[in-house]
């Protein structure tokens, strides 16, 4: 459990870093949506979402197992 914890951490501040260094202002499109942000918020925009789903569906396995166990 301790290496996922010094893991997390290692990714978070080579996020941080990754984003300080890259902090110019982008065009993001979407669909039909399109807006100017800094490039750091889209860095860890996605990394949350990353984060996020892995969480789900990493929960979501665990729950199917857990069920045909018993």
């Amino acid at each position: 459990m301790r290496i996922k914890l010094v893991f997390g951490l290692v990714l978070l501040i080579a996020t941080l870093l990754f984003s300080i260094q890259n902090s110019a202002v982008v065009d993001v499109k979407f669909l039909m949506w399109k807006f100017t942000t800094s490039l750091a918020l889209v860095i860890f925009a996605t990394l949350a979402a990353g984060l996020i789903a892995g969480w789900a569906i990493s929960g979501i396995l665990r729950f199917k197992q857990g069920g045909e166990k018993k």
